[in-house]
């Protein structure tokens, strides 16, 4: 059942123009470094089948993709879910991530942080407050179901920002 709410937002994601979203292209990049450029306008759907995501694009064969291959998929320009604050950069690691999700946020003041992760329905899955000395934050992710998540990084009242990542 999770697997089909995945999949329906993805399609909204996709079927409806990304309706404030304003991203342009999606980028996946496998582990071996190969990295692949789609035109959303050029995706007809994509689909998470249980260790996989397929690409179905408009015009051609689709592409396949094992999860446990991605590095990452990043869409280039995605803007709805918060500021994105490109010099307070944070870096997730394993991405795609099995159970533990690290955090490491960039060294900036004595400032609470609040970390968030969103489902790509925008559904606020977790929640924490963190110490403000701590630089890398580890949350358990291992009980949310496969699939695109947001984590988003709130510092003080001013800085956001929102990064993508894989369950996988």
């Amino acid at each position: 059942m999770r697997q089909k709410k995945v999949k329906l937002s993805a399609l909204l994601l996709l079927g409806l123009g990304l309706t404030g979203l304003e991203a342009q292209t999606m980028h996946v990049k496998e582990t071996s470094g190969t990295q692949t450029s789609y035109l959303l306008s050029n995706i007809r759907n994509l689909n998470f089948s249980p260790g996989n995501i397929t690409v179905a694009k408009t015009v051609g064969i689709p592409d396949t993709y094992a999860l446990s291959g991605m590095r990452y998929l990043n869409f280039q320009d995605l803007t709805a879910i918060a500021s994105v604050d490109k010099r307070g950069a944070i870096q997730l690691y394993p991405n795609p991530v099995a159970d533990v999700l690290n955090i490491q946020l960039p060294n900036e003041g004595n400032q609470e942080c609040i970390i968030e992760l969103l489902a790509i329905d925008g559904r606020l899955v977790c929640k924490e407050k963190q110490n403000p000395h701590e630089n890398v934050i580890q949350v358990n992710v291992s009980l949310l179901a496969q699939g695109i998540y947001f984590c988003k990084v709130t510092k003080g009242t001013t800085t956001t920002t929102t990064t993508k990542f894989i369950k996988q």
